[in-house]
């Protein structure tokens, strides 16, 4: 019996478009949604017409990070041992994903970790992700990485070729899937799409975000600046508080749905966020992003031409953002991290081994 876990918002975006392909197959399978996220995740699975087959509930208020880790192993090992699960697939970098292989080694299961192979230089950024992704290469059968970048970075932590497997990455296929489905066209309008989240970003670095889109905003009054927030208190409380006199032109929206926030990328003239899946998705849909972080485990955007690292200074983000506004060149970009077909590339791979 396989089993596809998840347990945040971007996890589950990732592993849908398996859990399409396993449908079309006819492979059996289960799903298990852990609850590391709550209500976000709900809502996606919703929009997307599914209900997991198990859906765990360890988060708690009174959790520390450990706490969450020690109730991630118990309910996830309870729930393979109970269904007889032999193979385990889990996405990412989360604690779910950690929990996931920590389970999957000791109980000897084949553990398959899509989305492997991402690295930066230092393991406390991002916090905790980065601990997280290189523990979970230990455990792993076969490491789906998305691109050549990726697999380079195992191969130099002396994991063998034969482990690893070039994909593309799966939200390109759920990219693609959406894109199709809802009949979404690329253009190009007087807006632009803003995400900050991300915790390094937390205290003044979000404020010298803010500092850059207000003024950004007051010297562009004929470009809309539209803000996605997320849930998260902190990141809200910071970036709330900076805005006491909003300009007109600088708009708050609660946290997108995945196919909103496609909609809106699509026809937007730029993209200012430290969202890794957004990395992800702009050569597809033919946007620059300014990434804002001074480092990122998907260097390919950057390499490519979409992605440009602008961090948190003021200035640097002003002057890349003038940079695209005046460009008249065509971002016609081929996406490096797939095509759409990693899921069917993933299938293959464990049904043949």
């Amino acid at each position: 019996m396989l089993a596809i876990v998840y347990g945040t918002r971007p996890e589950f975006l990732k592993v849908f478009p398996l859990i399409l392909e396993a449908k079309k197959r006819t492979i059996p399978f289960i799903t298990i949604n852990t609850g590391q996220h709550v209500e976000l995740l709900s809502n996606m699975e919703n929009l997307f017409n599914f209900q997991p087959d198990f859906r765990l509930e360890v988060q708690s208020n009174e959790f520390s990070n450990s706490n969450l880790i020690a109730q991630l192993i118990n309910d996830i090992s309870n729930t393979v041992k109970a269904n007889k699960v032999n193979k385990l697939i889990a996405q990412g970098d989360t604690f779910t994903v950690l929990a996931s292989s920590i389970v999957s080694f000791v109980e000897k299961i084949e553990f398959y970790h899509i989305e492997a192979g991402l690295r930066t230089t230092d393991i406390r950024l991002p916090f905790p992700e980065e601990y997280n992704r290189r523990v979970v290469s230990l455990g792993t059968s076969i490491h789906f990485a998305p691109t050549q970048a990726s697999k380079n970075n195992l191969l130099a932590e002396r994991i063998f070729d034969e482990q690893i497997q070039v994909t593309g990455n799966t939200i390109i296929d759920l990219l693609h899937y959406v894109l199709e489905k809802e009949s979404i066209e690329l253009t190009k309008s007087n807006q632009v799409f803003i995400t900050a989240h991300r915790r390094e970003n937390i205290g003044e670095p979000m404020q010298n975000i803010c500092r850059a889109i207000s003024e950004l905003a007051v010297e562009n009054p004929d470009i809309d600046f539209i803000w996605s927030l997320h849930s998260n208190p902190n990141t809200r409380s910071t970036i709330l508080g900076y805005f006491e006199n909003t300009p007109a032109n600088l708009k708050f929206s609660e946290p997108l749905d995945y196919i909103e926030a496609v909609k809106l990328m699509a026809k937007t003239m730029l993209i200012i966020s430290d969202s890794g899946g957004i990395q992800e998705e702009a050569p597809t849909l033919g946007k620059r992003v300014l990434v804002l972080r001074n480092e990122t485990e998907r260097p390919e955007v950057v390499d490519c031409g979409c992605g440009i690292l602008v961090g948190t200074d003021v200035e640097r983000i002003k002057e890349e953002f003038y940079r695209e506004k005046n460009s008249t060149s065509i971002n016609n970009w081929i996406n490096p991290f797939g095509n759409g077909n990693a899921s069917k590339l993933i299938f293959d791979r464990i049904y043949t081994t």
